[in-house]
């Protein structure tokens, strides 16, 4: 906006203005941003730049990439695009050569993922951990029955979930993605053991689902992000897995798509599990299933022999006439058979 337009403008339409553009960047993360942008400001400041420009960004980019991950220069891009564009209408997803250059970062960069656990994994700890792990083993259940956040686990309530007889439906009213989720238990072991903690918990005055357990006793005490983050980690250790470090808080959504996918789940069925809206992550968990690695080891495994395949397509044909029908009988060696009657007269 020019000088001129600004000063034209009502103060009451200015301020409606700066109100409706304040939700461009996300609230729970404006920290992260306003120190992203002052970190490139006290940047531009050193070097004497005045003005944002691609070369700019790509001197800034160029700089900091010596000593940040592909990962890191992603984020920060993303960052910066929506403050430059919120404070200074500059929209550098056009910047196709600083594009370019991160893409070139990105090369050969292999993202660290949260470990997953097996079904293996899942039985013996849903069977043989004891009652301090009952928490635990509520949000291991709802976690990977709806593919569950950290964040969308510590703000569950009692009331998002409704108890029947043979399933419960449980409601996750605000994702990250600013739409609600719904998902449904239906296997008998895991809805006892649901049924089993909010027994425990019935008396409890408190509207958060998570409550921490002492003495075989449920408290008033909610589960932080920070505990309920190392949840996976809790459970790998009771197992007995190798590097417990790695399973992150991500786990149990990792382990929900990974399980749905090696069981034979396709695109649709992961993005509606996980409320993805992209096919970039449900696709890299298809690809890499195990169900899909043998069903394509399979069909490499029959393929036929052009020579074999050739002679059975070789088909023999009998004809039967009898009062004035007449009966076509077509059969392969692959066992195909077609029958045709019609009127011989």
């Amino acid at each position: 906006m020019s000088d001129s337009e600004f000063e034209c403008t009502p103060p009451e339409v200015r301020v409606a203005a700066e109100r409706a553009t304040e939700g461009i960047i996300p609230e729970k993360s404006r920290e992260r941003y306003e120190n992203t942008y002052e970190l490139y400001s006290k940047w531009c400041v050193a070097k004497g730049v005045q003005h944002t420009s691609e070369t700019v960004l790509l001197a800034y980019f160029c700089e900091i990439s010596k000593q940040s991950k592909a990962s890191t220069l992603w984020s920060r891009y993303s960052m910066l695009r929506a403050v430059l564009n919120f404070r200074h209408n500059v929209d550098i997803s056009n910047y196709a050569k600083l594009k370019a250059f991160l893409k070139r970062k990105n090369v050969g960069y292999q993202a660290k993922k949260s470990s997953v656990f097996s079904e293996a994994d899942i039985d013996t700890f849903l069977n043989n951990a004891p009652i301090e792990y009952l928490p635990q083993k509520v949000a291991l259940i709802i976690g990977i029955s709806g593919a569950c956040r950290c964040d969308e686990l510590l703000k569950m309530k009692i009331s998002d979930l409704d108890i029947l007889e043979n399933r419960i439906i449980i409601v996750i009213p605000v994702t990250k993605t600013y739409s609600s989720r719904t998902f449904v238990i239906t296997k008998s072991e895991w809805i006892n053991i649901i049924k089993q903690y909010c027994d425990l918990r019935n008396n409890i005055d408190s509207d958060r689902f998570f409550l921490q357990i002492r003495f075989g006793k449920i408290t008033r005490q909610p589960f932080g992000h920070n505990a309920i983050g190392s949840f996976p980690k809790k459970i790998a250790t009771y197992l007995k897995l190798e590097n417990v470090n790695r399973f992150t808080g991500h786990c149990f959504r990792r382990t929900s798509a990974t399980l749905l996918a090696n069981t034979g789940g396709d695109i649709l069925q992961l993005k509606k599990l996980g409320g993805w809206k992209s096919n970039t992550v449900a696709e890299g968990y298809v690809e890499n299933s195990l169900h899909g690695q043998i069903k394509i080891a399979n069909m490499l495994s029959h393929v036929e022999n052009p020579e074999t395949s050739a002679s059975s397509s070789i088909s023999e044909t009998h004809n039967f006439e009898q009062h004035g029908l007449t009966l076509t009988v077509n059969s392969n060696h692959n066992s195909n058979v077609t029958i045709n009657i019609y009127n011989s007269k």
